[in-house]
């Protein structure tokens, strides 16, 4: 057993640096360190984050390994302005930025920021879980319909993985931790041929979930998780080069749980045990052409990603149905989710340094998606719309071109604009049979939709060189998000259909900003205040006294101020962000059955959150046969402010720190380092739904999914 109070003050004592991050910097003498110079492709184009004209996070793949960060949740969740939720299943993710987006997500295609691996776009729903070999995420915020497309409303998350490499080279690290928490992951890297190399990356890992079955010290679930990615480069001349890549990933035993709020110390569903389960299984694969023309950059990305979920859900929680209607029953379906998308897009972009910047280009996008509901039945409610068989479809096409250009005005004033055109189609078609169960009048039903929708979105800045370490921006963007289907609507049954759609979506964003740099770059500092007026944003309403859910659409707005920056100290390394966001619901549909008034927050929207990241290193004289031994050791706390529960204020998300640290030693390319989790043992909020009011004590019933809390662990790790 660990000691958890002396671990604990140990780790949480401890101010640090990431060793291997320490091992690959150039040290330039005994007190200073210096980062490589980075390089982002935030506009489909190389440039230095300088000179992007609108607020950009990068956050290093050696800042994600030394954080500690597993998942995308997690990394997500340290990036200011960022709010990203989920219900704990494998499909139950929402991402927003600064306010704007879904308020709750209708369809997975209903995403209002766009995730590009490698590349090729993907929802919130299948993109990756995890963090594995990382070289760098790009934080995009603000409206990026101009270069993105479509399902960029708020923002867009650029994930890089690391591509092969010239020498041989590779890692491999181990972690275990208390509720049997393990973590494995290695890569390796070089060259096959004078012209073709090669990378190939592993991870496994799982947990014992923080949720017990009601009366037992038994986890509802054991979730693990396995990814494995290969990657070729092959680089037939100086001026053309390709990469291909191929990646799998597994994700197993994830079911949704819902507990009832407040948490008490120990959390537990009352379910059958074995009653829910969830699995995932993920394959992607990209290629990548690019040649370097004497004035242009050819570049051509074609993906292709096939998903397949399978969710058994238990209906009814005894604790929750014991206080919200005073019995419970018995209940349980299986929804299948199937999807294939292909993308394609062809660009030309200026050379990296160009004195003109721009882009252009054309992309294609389709997804052909199967929802399906099985094996359904339900002794308590027999009449639930989803005690049948159901099958839907849904079909995406999506075609647009774009361009964007920054010209220099004068020697610091710079320009920017860029328009973009998308043509979308999107087709939905339902099959309901009541089970012979059911004993609803209507046995089968049938319902089918179309939308065809054509937008133009765009951008428009100007930035200034106030000084040779100082930028200053002022940008409007506008933002986009089609219309499309509820996919879990069923209107269609009782003859009506409106709960089908929900309205397209727009956004107009605005933000000034500033963006410093330090000549010898020990210092950094990113400013930003924006604006953002959205029209039509969606949220579903469930209720559940009906088994139904409708769509509405509410108009929003957000403004808020933002600060992210670093300092190099000596031996320490210090990043930090803040942000505000102030927002507003400013209208509610007349025929709204969610209790939700002008006036009220958009929920899940901190008003304050920030992010505060120490690191330190320290040469230790040789012992233990070890000849140059690091001290190292990293402290990482994020802030999340309270902030509204739903759209009607009818309960509160309660602010919380979330510590993290690791310590260890370091000698050549191994490490040896203890880590913590939460260190001060909070169970903050993944997220939160209102259930109405209890018809055995009147009181308010609220059921959310609580985070999981402290947990302590060692770890090695192995750099060649």
């Amino acid at each position: 057993m660990f000691n958890k109070k002396l671990l604990g003050t140990i780790l949480a004592a401890a101010v640090i640096l990431p060793a291997h991050v320490y091992a690959a910097e150039k040290k330039n003498d005994e007190d200073s360190i210096f980062l490589d110079n980075v390089t982002v492709t935030a506009r489909k184009a190389e440039e230095s984050p300088k000179d992007v004209p609108f607020s950009l996070s990068v956050i290093d793949g050696s800042e994600i390994t030394n954080r500690g960060i597993k998942n995308f949740e997690d990394m997500l969740k340290q990036t200011t302005g960022v709010e990203t939720s989920t219900y704990g299943g494998v499909n139950t993710r929402i991402v927003r930025m600064r306010g704007v987006g879904s308020l709750q997500q209708v369809s997975p295609d209903d995403t209002s920021v766009i995730i590009n691996i490698d590349g090729v776009p993907n929802n919130a729903g299948t993109a990756t879980l995890s963090t594995m070999d990382i070289e760098r995420v790009e934080v995009l915020k603000g409206p990026q319909g101009t270069l993105m497309g479509r399902n960029s409303q708020s923002g867009a998350i650029n994930i890089i993985s690391k591509k092969p490499t010239k020498e041989f080279e590779g890692y491999i690290r181990g972690e275990y931790g208390e509720d049997d928490t393990f973590f494995t992951e290695g890569a390796v890297s070089g060259p096959l041929t004078d012209k073709l190399s090669a990378r190939l990356a592993a991870r496994y890992s799982g947990y014992d979930n923080q949720i017990h079955y009601y009366g037992t010290n038994k986890p509802v679930s054991e979730p693990e998780d396995m990814a494995v990615r290969g990657t070729l480069l092959w680089k037939p001349s100086s001026k053309t080069d390709v990469t291909l890549i191929a990646g799998y990933e597994e994700v197993n035993n994830r079911p949704e749980f819902r507990v009832m709020m407040p948490y008490d110390d120990k959390q537990e569903v009352d379910i059958p045990e074995d009653a829910s389960d969830a699995d995932k299984d993920t394959n992607r694969y990209s290629l990548e052409i690019n040649h370097r023309f004497a004035k242009a950059v050819f570049t051509s990305i074609t993906g292709y990603t096939d998903v397949e979920s399978n969710e058994k859900q238990f209906l009814y929680d005894g604790i929750l149905f014991r206080k919200l209607r005073g019995v419970t029953g018995d209940g349980s379906r299986t929804v299948v989710n199937q999807s294939t998308a292909f993308t394609q897009e062809f660009r030309l972009s200026s050379k990296p340094k160009d004195k003109i910047f721009w882009v252009t280009g054309f992309s294609y996008y389709y997804m052909d998606r199967d929802l399906i509901n099985k094996d359904a039945w339900s002794t308590f409610q027999p009449t639930y719309t989803f005690n049948a068989e159901m099958d839907v479809n849904f079909k995406t096409r999506s075609q647009g071109v774009f361009g964007e250009m920054t010209y220099p005005v004068t020697e610091k004033l710079k320009l920017t604009g860029g328009l973009r055109y998308t043509w979308e189609k999107k087709e939905y078609d339902a099959d309901w049979a009541a089970n012979p169960s059911n004993p609803n009048p209507v046995r089968t039903a049938s319902d089918k939709g179309e939308i065809d929708d054509d937008y133009m979105t765009g951008r428009a800045a100007l930035s200034y060189e106030l000084t040779k370490t100082v930028n200053i921006y002022g940008v409007y963007a506008r933002g986009h998000k089609t219309a499309g289907f509820n996919e879990w609507a069923t209107g269609f049954i009782t003859g009506t259909r409106e709960d089908r759609y929900y309205d397209e979506t727009e956004v107009d964003s605005y933000e000034l900003g500033f963006k410093y740099e330090s000549a010898d770059r020990r210092f950094g500092l990113n400013g930003s205040v924006f604006y953002n007026d959205n029209k039509d944003d969606h949220v579903l309403v469930y209720n559940y006294t009906i088994n139904a859910s409708d769509v509405e659409n509410f108009d929003t707005e957000s403004k808020g101020i933002e600060l992210e920056g670093y300092a190099k100290l000596g031996r320490f390394l210090i990043n930090a962000g803040l942000g505000y966001t102030d927002t507003e619901i400013k209208s509610v549909p007349a025929s709204s059955t969610s209790g939700a008034e002008e006036g009220n927050k958009v929920p899940d929207t901190p008003e304050w959150n920030g992010t505060l990241s120490v690191s330190y290193f320290h040469e230790l004289p040789s012992f233990l046969g070890m000849k140059e031994p690091v001290f190292f050791s990293k402290v990482t706390d994020r802030y999340v402010g309270s902030r509204a529960g739903d759209p009607a204020d009818n309960f509160e998300f309660e602010s919380y720190h979330k510590l993290d640290a690791r310590i260890g030693i370091m000698n050549g390319g191994f490490e040896l380092y203890a880590w913590g989790d939460n260190l001060l043992d909070e169970r903050y909020d993944l997220f939160g739904w209102y259930y109405g009011v209890s018809a055995v004590d009147g009181d308010q019933v609220v059921i959310g999914m609580p985070s999981k809390g402290r947990t302590l662990g060692i770890g090695a790790a192995y750099y060649f």
